[in-house]
């Protein structure tokens, strides 16, 4: 039996890596890159206004007061051929191409117009209000970076430089093989010492939020043939993640069942709680992970060690879960020589940072412990008591809805913004 850090770093030593696909701009946002884009053009294209106002020379107004004559407009989008002399204006508006010869724009609420004279009541420097070409993207600078994962700013950069397509890492393609002669499906009310599969909807959901494509395969039952026959089938994935028969029981045909494929196992059981008894393997391009029955187990395996083995494999620069540092607001006992990871509730302290509120039920099928946002407390192998006021490393698998429960930062305490 390994430590978890020994666990995590030969699974994601064992990771495959993959390959790579050009996708159109529309369907590349949260992939990550894999080339770097360099720009054609500057962005802006040309001088422009950053107001609706009126486009100057700076030397003519020096202070309050002046008075120049409007010589023509020229909205956003068109090109007039217009050159500011000594003492004119032209009226322009957010977008505008700057007329040759003028170098600031005042904007409308410092004027106030008569006709064809605006009288300005602030003084302008060269460039004020004024978007100079390039000032965004110089030709040939870096519009994307290799490892970078693409948000909207970063699509909406690439479209300003024409790109239309991207080269990004492959999304990993995950099997999902669920075994037990006691699972039923969804649609089937299960029967007694029956339970629903529902260890499959979870990892295929937690697949997806890690970037993967899961493709959940039909449940197998406790029987070696037929769950070799599966396997092998499975294999055809990147990642092959099997629920169930991985520990010590009678019943359980996983590891045997790798073993008859040949899949070369790279370790079995971690000194951990819960989820010890987790075994991982790789045959080829493809990387076996036998994850325990119980739900909570195989989720808590699936974030500590499956999140990011298919981060890396999606070409992700940071795979790890986030993490924060929160004092824990209860002694709980835990097990002896064992990483725990506890179920907490994070909660934002009145003067700062995070409090973890572990939850009543700790059992490896309370599933129920692991919804609405809950957190995973660290609590180290060393410690056979984890102190109330101590703080723990704490991994947030559902960091957005954690976060969400804080209040914006933005709005007034109690406003939603």
């Amino acid at each position: 039996m390994i430590g978890v850090g020994e666990a995590l770093r030969l699974t994601l030593d064992a990771a495959p890596q993959l390959g790579t696909e050009r996708i159109l701009l529309d369907a590349a946002l949260g992939r990550v890159a894999a080339e770097a884009v360099y720009s054609p053009r500057a962005v802006p294209g040309f001088d422009n206004s950053a107001m609706d106002g009126f486009a100057v020379r700076a030397a003519d107004v020096t202070g309050p007061g002046v008075q120049l004559r409007v010589v023509g407009s020229q909205p956003a989008g068109s090109v007039a051929d217009l050159r500011l002399q000594p003492g004119t204006a032209v009226r322009v508006f957010t977008g505008s191409l700057l007329p040759d010869a003028a170098d600031a724009v005042v904007k409308v609420e410092d004027t106030t117009t008569q006709g064809d004279t605006v009288t300005v009541h602030a003084a302008v420097r060269a460039g004020t209000n004024v978007r100079r070409a390039g000032e965004d993207i110089a030709p040939g600078a870096v519009v994307v970076s290799p490892g970078t994962t693409l948000g909207a700013a970063d699509l909406g950069l690439l479209a300003s430089v024409g790109r239309a397509s991207v080269v990004v890492y492959r999304r990993p393609r995950v099997a999902i093989v669920p075994t037990g002669a006691e699972l039923v499906e969804l649609d089937v009310a299960p029967g007694r010492g029956q339970v629903v599969n529902s260890n499959a909807y979870a990892l295929a959901a937690a697949v997806r939020l890690a970037g993967g494509e899961p493709t959940v395969l039909p449940i197998v039952g406790d029987a070696p043939a037929e769950l070799r026959a599966r396997l092998e089938e499975a294999a055809r994935a990147d990642l092959v993640l099997s629920s169930g028969g991985v520990s010590v029981g009678d019943c359980d045909f996983v590891k045997e069942a790798l073993d008859a494929i040949g899949v070369a196992r790279v370790f079995w059981k971690v000194a951990q709680k819960p989820g010890k008894p987790l075994t991982v393997g790789r045959r080829g391009d493809c990387l076996f992970v036998g994850l325990p029955g119980n739900p909570v187990s195989a989720l808590v395996c699936f974030w500590v060690y499956v999140w990011p083995a298919l981060r890396r494999m999606g070409g992700h620069r940071r795979v790890h879960l986030p993490a924060v540092d929160a004092v824990l607001t209860a002694e709980v006992p835990k097990a002896k020589a064992l990483t725990e990871f506890l179920r907490v509730h994070l909660e934002i302290e009145p003067a700062g940072g995070w409090r973890a509120v572990p939850f009543a039920a700790q059992g490896s099928a309370v599933l129920s412990s692991l919804g609405g946002g809950a957190a995973l407390l660290v609590g180290p192998a060393s410690e056979r008591l984890l102190r109330a006021g101590n703080p723990y490393r704490v991994l947030v698998p559902m960091a957005e809805t954690v976060l969400a429960s804080a209040a914006s930062p933005l709005a007034p305490e109690g406003d939603a913004c």
